[in-house]
Parts: structure tokens; C-alpha cells; sequence
């Protein structure tokens, strides 16, 4: 893995718990959720539970070993598929009743928010090259290769190249003209 996304990970778990304890402590706050390791403000749209397929076909999704994992549906179906043991962690969520979770695999990480009797997937972290988006693109790749796979419809800021796609955002950090970090977040959350 490389430094800056090991980098990433660590920056990410350690601004969601002090996200988290300040969501918890702010009066009025709604519906934080953990979002790529950064909590945030989920609309009512992510309450209603989406997750079919024809949701699922009009999203980026991330493949492993025939399990799509898409933002904003249910994260069961997927890891029932996948055979690995992912490790595993939960914390009580501050707004939602339930928890939040977090699925590391050894190439990437899942995260997921309570939504009803669901764990909805709020956002999928890709974190080695051995493993590529549906469309071939790994850590490592070209900023050219990102944007011969996905066109120039995108965003920028910063490091960042952002494509948009239904409700998912497929983020790729660019550092040194390569592909550093590959993020898929739920675009139907707001920040607080």
C-alpha cells in the first residue's frame, strides 16, 4: 500500500471519531453518517432504503470476485457473496438507532450507515492495486488513464478528479500524475 494512502486511512479514521463525538454533541444535528472515514449529514433520501438493482445499474459500483458493492443500498447481499473475512468495526451512531460499521478487506474497506433494519453502504475505499474499478482502473493508473476510461466529465479540486453518476461520486486522487486513492461516496449526503 502506498505511504499517502496508508496516510489517507489513518487522516480519515481519526476525523470520523472527532467528527463523530462533535455530531454527537451538537444540539439539532440530523442523520450523521461515516462517509469515506468523514462524517456528514444524510438527506431524506437516503432514509428510503434504495438498493434494487435498477438503482444499482445507474451507479458506479465496485466489483470483487463477482459481489457489486454500489453506494446507497444494502450492503448484505454483497458481502454475503464475497468469501473472505473481512475485519470489523462498530460504533453506536449518534443519530440513526443502530450502528455504523466499517467492513477492511485486504484491498479495500466498506463503510455503511443504519438505515431501518439495513446497512445501507455509504462509502467504498479502494486501498492496493490489486484490485480496479469496474471500468480497469487501479492505484497507480495515469491521471490519462482515469480520464481515457471515464471521460472529461469530471470535477476537480485539487488532487481530485470527481466523475458523478446517479447518486454516486467516483473520487480519484492524483498525486505526482498518478492514481494515489480511489474513493465511491453516496451523493446524496450533505455535510453538517
Amino acid at each position: 500500500m502506498h505511504k499517502f494512502t496508508t496516510y489517507m486511512v489513518s487522516a480519515a479514521l481519526i476525523s470520523a471519531m472527532a467528527m463523530g463525538v462533535a455530531a454527537c454533541s451538537e444540539a439539532g444535528s440530523e442523520d450523521p453518517v461515516a462517509v469515506g472515514g468523514q462524517t456528514t449529514v444524510a438527506t431524506e433520501a437516503s432514509q428510503g432504503g434504495a438498493g434494487g438493482d435498477s438503482v444499482a445499474s445507474n451507479e458506479y459500483g465496485f466489483t470483487y470476485k463477482g459481489a457489486r458493492v454500489v453506494v446507497n443500498t444494502d450492503v448484505t447481499g454483497p458481502l454475503s457473496q464475497i468469501d473472505e473475512e473481512p475485519s470489523f468495526f462498530e460504533s453506536e451512531s449518534c443519530a440513526y438507532q443502530g450502528m455504523d460499521k466499517i467492513y477492511t478487506f485486504a484491498h479495500f474497506v466498506v463503510y455503511t450507515y443504519p438505515a431501518g433494519d439495513k446497512d445501507m453502504v455509504s462509502s467504498v475505499e479502494l486501498k492496493t492495486d490489486a484490485v480496479t474499478t469496474e471500468e480497469g482502473v487501479r492505484i497507480g493508473a495515469s491521471r490519462e488513464d482515469v480520464i481515457a476510461a471515464y471521460g472529461d466529465g469530471f470535477t476537480e479540486a485539487g488532487t481530485v478528479l470527481k466523475y458523478t453518476k446517479g447518486d454516486s461520486v467516483l473520487s480519484f486522487i492524483i498525486k505526482d500524475g498518478e492514481v494515489d486513492g480511489i474513493v465511491y461516496d453516496y451523493a446524496g449526503l450533505k455535510t453538517a
